[in-house]
């Protein structure tokens, strides 16, 4: 069987197998880290449904090598590892962009780049290059070749309009997800603001911040406005559904924005857990 690159099929079929090679890679990451690592389920894919689309992308980029390579080993398995290693960096470094915070960080692995990919990854990528070329695609064009034009269109539709419906409510929890961020990263310029001259205060870290404000209130009420005591009681207990979500999803994001303020939900989340594990004994 003649295998041709992605960008010869029809786009609906290609679309078919992004979105073929995006569940593939949201099971894979629910085994390893969900069944292996965390011992639990953990929706691993940024979207609400079962998808993980950078290993889409990475699927069509390895479809999009030149067909040379596809009887081939040795040469597919190192393009399809700079290939998708290439990818993985830039959607790392898009999305830190558009959203200020890097939701995968290799930086515990001996060999990474900026955190953003790392070497074991990259092996692990070119060996499925190897799979997908040599052991999966055959069977997506035969797949594609049963079900017929009719059918093939059909399901692209309707994965699309799921798909669009999906993008709409994950766009609306990055908002709500940032407007947290902002607002503890303002609320923590404010207490600098006010008390960054006293020796008393602690900035080390917002959570930090909070807590010595509210130790010195005790001591002199009339120098801590209480107004600003009640807003610290309110931001220690802040909750974010979405911010919850991100952190559950991906435990290693970090921010260079909001650094602070990521580390003190976190810190908040981990607290509420251990509070109600021990509710639970």
């Amino acid at each position: 069987m003649e295998l041709l690159p992605i960008f010869e099929l029809p786009f609906k079929s290609a679309f078919l197998i992004f979105i073929l090679f995006a569940f593939i890679g949201w099971v894979s990451e629910e085994i390893y880290v969900g069944v292996i690592i965390e011992h639990r389920f953990i929706n691993r894919g940024f979207l609400h449904g079962p998808l993980c689309p950078v290993y889409g992308f990475g699927g069509v980029v390895i479809l999009m090598l030149p067909p040379q390579l596809y009887n081939t080993w040795i040469p597919l398995f190192f393009a399809s590892m700079i290939l998708c290693t290439i990818v993985e960096y830039f959607v790392s470094w898009l999305m830190e962009v558009m959203f200020h915070a890097r939701w995968w960080d290799y930086s515990h692995f001996k060999i990474n780049l900026n955190g953003r990919v790392c070497l074991l990854n990259s092996v692990l990528f070119g060996f499925l290059g190897l799979g997908v070329i040599h052991f999966v695609y055959p069977y997506i064009i035969q797949l594609l070749n049963w079900m017929g034009d009719f059918m093939i269109t059909v399901t692209a539709e309707s994965i699309a309009v799921i798909l669009i419906v999906d993008l709409f409510f994950t766009v609306r929890k990055l908002v709500d997800f940032a407007r947290t961020m902002e607002k503890l990263k303002n609320f923590g310029e404010s207490l600098r603001c006010h008390y960054g001259h006293e020796e008393w205060f602690r900035g080390e870290s917002l959570a930090e911040m909070m807590a010595s404000v509210k130790e010195h209130a005790q001591i002199d009420r009339e120098k801590v406005n209480q107004n600003i005591v009640a807003k610290i009681e309110k931001m220690q207990t802040l909750k974010s559904v979405a911010a919850e979500s991100f952190i559950n999803h991906f435990p290693t994001m970090k921010s260079v924005v909001y650094k602070e303020e990521l580390a003190h939900l976190k810190f908040s989340m981990l607290k509420l857990k251990i509070k109600n594990k021990i509710k639970k004994q």
